[in-house]
């Protein structure tokens, strides 16, 4: 995938507007930089906080695999945000539960590549610190993330789900849920997401029959634009966040 700076540069402006937000009075803490350099959000873990005026806490490979030490390396270095796979997310959660570490101050929790899930040892974990919030990101390699849904501690009683939604389009980032003939589908409808906006990466690194078929011409934009089709099935639910709903291929 041929991915331009632009893609990113727009996802660190929106993501650190949207956590300034909300830690305006805060001190500036630790950022966690955990995800392996190959995988793209680990060029996002690392420029957002330095220009943010944040620091990064980079712990080693056997932290890294270890959930007990890695709960143990968060509290130590008071870590406050940190993006993770699901499965890291909860097992984060059972070894802070069973060494009794509130890790008072982790604030944000991201995670993405799967679908999120709220066991009730997550949402007991969540529940220790007033103020946390889980991330629920989503974004195909070829745009990067483009969608967010933040779910507050104290938001987890009133929400029965154990899933969650995979949020609102980022800053000027363009979500079309379309139909086999490419027609929006209304709220509550299943369709397939097509991405359109800053976050599209160019196309396939010289394979152009392929880019022509996954980045068609986008219909709803501007002339020239284009779209990036997913193969995600998505609904839009009645406040304005997508729900995902499977692959077209399944």
């Amino acid at each position: 995938v041929t991915m331009t700076s632009g893609a990113l540069v727009n996802l660190v402006q929106c993501h650190t507007a949207w956590i300034a937000r909300d830690q305006s009075t805060a001190p500036r803490g630790p950022v966690a930089q955990f995800s392996a350099f190959s995988f793209d959000v680990s060029a996002w873990e690392i420029i957002e906080p330095l220009t943010a005026g944040k620091q990064i806490a980079v712990p080693d490979a056997a932290v890294r695999r270890d959930p007990a030490a890695l709960v143990r390396w968060l509290d130590e270095h008071e870590v406050q945000e940190i993006c993770t796979p699901q499965v890291m997310v909860e097992a984060i959660a059972e070894a802070a539960l069973e060494q009794g570490l509130a890790l008072p101050a982790l604030r944000d929790i991201s995670q993405g590549g799967e679908a999120l899930r709220l066991p009730p040892r997550l949402r007991a974990f969540l529940s220790l610190r007033p103020g946390r919030r889980l991330h629920n990101l989503y974004g195909p390699t070829e745009t990067h993330l483009v969608t967010q849904f933040a779910l507050p501690a104290e938001a987890l009683d009133r929400w029965h789900s154990t899933t969650a939604p995979i949020g609102a389009p980022i800053w000027n980032t363009r979500l079309h849920v379309l139909d086999r003939w490419l027609r929006p589908v209304p709220p509550g409808v299943r369709g397939e997401l097509y991405i359109a906006g800053a976050a599209l990466a160019r196309g396939y690194w010289a394979r152009p029959g392929l880019t022509a078929h996954r980045f068609l011409a986008d219909p709803f934009g501007p002339p020239g634009s284009r779209m990036y089709r997913t193969g995600d099935l998505v609904r839009w639910t009645g406040d304005g966040q997508l729900s995902f709903a499977g692959r077209t291929d399944d």
